[in-house]
């Protein structure tokens, strides 16, 4: 006799019996089946994915297997119930639509833990991709997927009861409409967010020019793009006018290397009775001492033109970082008027010259004038002395800070690079953040340009 005659067999008994004894054999079978699940679930099943390097499997698994035990034992019921009330369909029908629901409810409730997992680690991974802030996005997604996943519940099950869903699916995509009539331009506001998430234009910490702002990016979000101005001023722009319109990012002009690099071009006007060559010979010395300025590419002066009433320079030059520009400038125009002045070539500019008559009157009045106009020559003379000194000594106080600003932002760049090498813990998070806060403060120090032009 084989295996399967013997069970036919038995079969054919236990069919046999009254409903009563099928029902507790049915249900006890079940159960016992759902307890050889769950061993062998928290056995080698459990064991094997413990082995696994990802850490995601065991946290899915965990919320699984009660879903799986209890899925289990309640497909047994549904099946001892079909098997023993077959002559009886109002019963069967009742009582395996029961667990019909409550599987529905368990599978539901399991896609919605689910979602509250990782969907914050995922919108987090896409933040620290993107650098963008997505905060609000994290809310809106996990919202819209617990409706999403209730609702597909609560419509199987509706169908499931023999319940007309037309009526209400009719109202549903009318209030949809209406919803989404009244939203429209927070959702066309949401698309321009992802797309600048994907297309990347800037990044925060960028100076940027955006509809007539010029700024530095201080945040990123799924509604708008905030950028703090050189006056303190935070300008909220909506993504969706942003996607629009032309956007200049002075922090990604540059090479690869150095990315932050600006081109800085001076016009400088001297008199027509100056030499080109002295002039140009000149500016490429002054240039060539700022430290401000790059050595490659070179800089350069050119004869430019010849206006009404000077010979025009034009002095083009490189500077490391867009944040030094003005500062650059400062340096580089103090110095030249300083060379003029110490190699008297000259600074025309407009004057007139005035004529008394009868002329011994301008005579005397010169005469008289002579001492006092010496002393106030003398008294300028030391001013401007002192002021040189003053502003050499501020100049070199301000270079000597904002070299040592970039050396702690070099420093605190490795740390942070250092952190993010391995797995980190809420502490190790936190300090993460304390640091990015700091490089920014530090870098806003470095932008002290005074000017948004």
């Amino acid at each position: 006799m084989t295996l399967m005659t013997m069970f036919d067999e038995y079969w054919t008994i236990l069919d046999g019996m009254d409903w009563w004894i099928r029902l507790i054999v049915g249900l006890a079978a079940s159960v016992l089946v759902g307890t050889f699940v769950q061993m062998v679930a928290k056995g080698p099943v459990l064991k094997y994915i413990s082995k696994s390097d990802n850490k995601y499997d065991d946290t899915l698994f965990e919320l699984a297997t009660p879903l799986i035990n209890a899925g289990v034992v309640l497909g047994g019921f549904w099946l001892t119930l079909v098997w023993v009330f077959e002559g009886d369909s109002s019963k069967s029908m009742m009582l395996a639509t029961l667990i019909v629901i409550i599987l529905l409810y368990m599978i539901a409730r399991f896609f919605v833990q689910t979602v509250d997992i990782f969907v914050p680690l995922g919108v987090e991974n896409l933040n620290k991709r993107a650098g963008v802030d997505l905060s609000g996005l994290e809310s809106l997604l996990l919202s819209g997927l617990k409706i999403v996943i209730w609702l597909g519940a609560v419509m199987v099950i509706f169908g499931r009861l023999n319940i007309d869903i037309t009526g209400i699916l009719a109202s549903a995509t009318i209030i949809s409409l209406v919803i989404g009539m009244a939203l429209k331009e927070t959702a066309s506001n949401l698309v321009s967010g992802m797309m600048m998430v994907m297309d990347k234009p800037f990044e925060v910490g960028d100076k940027v020019t955006v509809m007539g702002v010029t700024g530095k990016v201080v945040d990123i979000g799924i509604m708008s793009t905030k950028i703090r101005t050189g006056h303190e001023h935070l300008v909220v722009i909506p993504n969706k006018s942003i996607s629009g319109k032309e956007i200049i990012n002075f922090a990604k002009g540059g090479p690869e290397d150095s990315p932050k690099r600006v081109n800085l071009r001076l016009n400088i006007g001297v008199g027509y009775d100056e030499d080109p060559a002295h002039v140009k010979q000149m500016l490429l010395d002054v240039v060539r001492e700022c430290d401000y300025i790059v050595d490659d590419p070179r800089p350069s002066a050119l004869f430019r033109d010849m206006a009404d009433s000077a010979l025009v320079f034009r002095l083009n030059c490189f500077v490391r970082d867009y944040s030094d520009e003005w500062v650059a400038r400062d340096w580089i125009l103090t110095r030249v008027l300083e060379r003029c002045i110490d190699e008297d070539i000259e600074i025309p500019y407009p004057h007139m010259q005035l004529k008394y008559d009868p002329a011994s009157v301008v005579e005397q009045k010169a005469a008289d004038g002579a001492a006092e106009e010496a002393q106030r020559a003398a008294d300028k003379e030391r001013r401007k002395a002192e002021a040189r000194v003053k502003d050499e000594a501020e100049t070199a106080a301000r270079m000597k800070e904002r070299k040592a600003i970039r050396a702690r932002i070099e420093e605190l760049n490795a740390e942070l690079r250092e952190e993010l090498s391995d797995d980190a813990g809420d502490e190790e998070r936190e300090s993460r953040l304390a640091t990015i806060a700091e490089i920014q403060e530090l870098e806003h120090k470095l932008d002290d340009s005074g000017d948004d032009d």
